[in-house]
């Protein structure tokens, strides 16, 4: 379902019809559309898709039972909810509506009260069922990064205490501290993924957990930094940060340090031993833009393209074989729009990243 109010097809050859029941639903706040003819629906049912079709049933060359039925073909279309708008009483009218693919039906004349109650239930419905649709689509990643992104780096822990525990590793020697330090890169990456998924997936299944307060973004910087200092200093990567003492934007506290954390993570991941970090943040109108600039590896414009699509997940390892899931990015995109920012970035390959994130400065309307 889109953010803007519900959209409605209205199909009737009735000029007069069409103008009453508009009227009721645009006082509403329903978005409206219209058509006249079986044809004139379908062929906008190419172009723009309803979150519900009011279908007249008896209509000159092709009834509304054939919409229906060509509707309910189309794999797109088929979840739309139609309800029939008939004078039709009869039991086996009724049975034929249904069976076309209708989910309720409203007998002419309709009484006002009746339309929007009939048309509220199934807007709210469908609704219901995007959403459903939408965390099954995120249980099904979030899977998919369990079985991948935790299962493997877990496996290489067991072998590697399993290698320590048997003494095959002299302790003495240089295999050994190079052994301990891959188990502890390991161990700290697996529970930062973990806590990533916690968050997540807490924030996903409540929505309105968040909450937005006047905070200070340059506190918030300072604190990522330096908790993210040690990998810094081990790739001898320098960050450096030009920021005022103080620069106040409306956030839920909790998301925005995932999203910083995981964007400095990546820029981290993504830089050459030896490169450097820029951090800024400047006022743009209603907004604080944070901006992180690496000297990475930067990315190609199919890959800038498809960057945030969920269905095309990224999972690139670093200049180190840091591990990579596209968990991360999913998480700064649906974050940073649930604080109701914006987030853009430029990147070529060798030239490093860009990436800036607007933070309003107010309470935004929800």
């Amino acid at each position: 379902m889109n953010q803007e109010a519900p959209y409605i097809l209205i199909v009737d050859d009735n000029l007069t019809n069409l103008k009453v029941t508009t009227g009721f639903l645009k006082d509403q706040g329903y978005r409206i559309g219209l058509a006249q003819s079986g044809a004139m629906a379908l062929n906008q049912l190419d172009s723009n898709i309803p979150d519900l079709i009011l279908l007249d049933i008896m209509m000159p060359e092709m009834d509304g039972l054939e919409v229906c039925r060509r509707i309910k073909k189309q794999m797109h279309l088929v979840a739309i909810p139609i309800i029939f708008l008939t004078a039709k009483t009869q039991t086996e009218d009724l049975v034929a509506a249904f069976q076309a693919g209708g989910v309720d039906y409203i007998t002419k004349p309709f009484q006002k009260d009746e339309l929007l109650a009939r048309v509220k239930t199934h807007i709210d419905l469908s609704m219901a069922r995007q959403r459903i649709e939408e965390m099954n689509k995120t249980r099904d990643k979030l899977y998919s990064i369990i079985a991948h992104d935790i299962k493997t780096p877990f496996s290489n822990i067991i072998l590697m205490i399993d290698a320590l525990q048997n003494n095959h590793i002299d302790p003495a020697s240089q295999d050994f501290q190079e052994v301990i330090t891959q188990l502890s890169d390991n161990t700290h990456n697996t529970l930062s993924l973990l806590k990533n998924l916690l968050t997540w997936t807490r924030f996903q299944t409540r929505m309105n957990d968040l909450q937005p307060a006047e905070n200070n973004l340059s506190a918030l910087v300072y604190e990522t930094v330096y908790l993210l200092h040690p990998s810094a200093v081990n790739k001898k990567i320098a960050i450096e940060s030009e920021l005022p003492d103080t620069t106040l934007a409306w956030y839920d506290e909790t998301t925005m340090h995932t999203v910083l954390r995981n964007l400095l993570s990546n820029a981290l991941k993504f830089t050459p031993k030896g490169g450097h970090i820029q951090i800024s943040i400047t006022k743009q109108s209603d907004y604080q833009q944070l901006t992180i600039k690496d000297s990475g590896v930067g990315m190609s414009a199919d890959t800038l393209r498809d960057i945030f699509d969920h269905h095309k997940p990224l999972s690139t390892p670093g200049t180190e074989n840091e591990p990579g899931t596209g968990l991360g990015l999913m998480m700064i995109k649906d974050f940073v729009a649930r604080n109701h920012g914006q987030i853009q970035i430029e990147s070529q390959i060798d030239q490093g990243t860009e990436i800036s994130i607007l933070i309003p400065v107010k309470p935004q309307e929800q």
